[in-house]
């Protein structure tokens, strides 16, 4: 018997896949995205803020977007160099997580979405993974089996953020002052973020 469920969400996925790609190549050779219209504040106000599954943590200050896998220790240092600018107010964070490193990234990143509340299924998680790197035994992480949605929302994410050039973890996407959609991949340093600061819109 033949699953149109499972096609559909393929082909939906593709379809969506390409249309990102088509939007960024506009951005990426439009140059100068004005701030409030045109190619990139469409990509900042519908396809991330409405085609990604983020965590958020924070409601004042500029809006970025942080890239994570569960099983990445540079995201976890980065999120620990977020956290002091989160709780100041100065700083928006919008956790899209993926499951690219590990076998066990996709049950992690499970356990945060399908948590009750996964801002704080992420927060325990930020606050025992380092710990469990540094032991080298990430077998105590919480995890879950992942759903059909879960594993949909993931491999959007992972659509979504490849269309915006990034290939590895961590990485953000922000918008610059002049409505620009910009990312940085690599682990930022707390120094270097608050030294960013003036430039997120």
């Amino acid at each position: 018997m033949t699953n149109y469920s499972g096609i559909r969400n393929i082909m939906n996925s593709l379809l969506m896949f390409c249309v990102l790609c088509l939007m960024s190549m506009s951005v990426a050779m439009a140059g100068d995205a004005p701030h409030g219209g045109g190619k990139a504040n469409r990509l900042w106000t519908q396809i991330l803020r409405h085609r990604v599954t983020y965590i958020q943590d924070g409601t004042h200050g500029p809006v970025i977007y942080d890239v994570q896998d569960p099983n990445c220790p540079y995201c976890h240092v980065l999120y620990e160099n977020e956290i002091p600018l989160i709780e100041s107010g100065k700083l928006t964070v919008r956790y899209i997580p993926v499951a690219l490193l590990t076998p066990g990234s996709l049950g992690e990143a499970a356990a945060w979405l399908q948590a009750p509340h996964p801002l704080f299924a992420l927060q325990h998680f930020e606050n025992i993974v380092g710990d469990a790197f540094r032991s080298e035994n990430t077998s105590t992480l919480p995890t879950v089996p992942a759903s059909a949605s879960t594993r949909i929302k993931l491999h959007d994410n992972l659509l979504v953020v490849r269309s915006f050039g990034v290939t590895g973890t961590p990485a953000i996407i922000y918008r610059s002052e002049d409505g620009r959609i910009k990312t940085v991949m690599g682990l930022i340093s707390r120094h270097r973020l608050v030294s960013m600061l003036p430039y997120f819109k």
